[in-house]
């Protein structure tokens, strides 16, 4: 697909939504949410200083997006916007489908399934460009907006521990 499709295909579907102002993440999740019919769980997470800002992964019934913990909540907000960018484009294969962590449930998110995604290229340039621009139009729109990115939810931080853990394994521990 070229940059100027995308850009009219990414109008239209900006377009299809109800976004406000002020800007409400947590509305823009709802209605994604519901656009799909599936949960989406959002979390901060201490990635690699030279590693991904954002990580979405799809399990049986629920899309995780991941976002840095350590940056800004411009760029937190950013972050999360783009990776639900990719979930409206439909980047990512459903329940069902060839991808192995299509049938995954929450406990079966592990620090190496995460390891393994960080490590695959998992879109292509024009996937993206996709997302971004949709992220960058969209802040775009809502301009003049406080952004508040959502901290840990009480039930995941186990599984955010466990999977920052697996991102900085020597933090933490002494070295003499």
């Amino acid at each position: 697909m070229k940059k100027r499709q995308i850009r009219r295909e990414c109008t239209d579907l900006i377009e299809s939504l109800n976004l406000t102002v002020p800007f409400s993440l947590e509305a823009l999740c709802q209605q994604i949410s519901e656009r799909r019919g599936r949960q989406i769980r959002m979390a901060p997470l201490a990635f690699p200083a030279s590693g991904p800002a954002g990580l979405l992964v799809s399990t049986a019934a629920t899309d995780f997006v991941f976002y840095e913990a350590n940056t800004t909540t411009t760029h937190q907000t950013h972050v999360i916007v783009h990776e639900f960018g990719h979930l409206l484009w439909g980047h990512l294969s459903g329940p069902g489908a060839d991808d192995p962590s299509s049938a995954l449930v929450p406990d079966e998110i592990t620090p190496a399934l995460i390891q393994h995604m960080l490590g695959r290229t998992q879109y292509g340039q024009p996937e993206e460009y996709a997302a971004e621009y949709f992220a960058t139009q969209v802040l775009r729109l809502v301009s003049g907006s406080e952004f508040n990115a959502p901290s840990v939810p009480p039930d995941m931080s186990d599984l955010v521990k466990r999977l920052e853990r697996s991102l900085h394994p020597g933090a933490g521990k002494r070295r003499w």
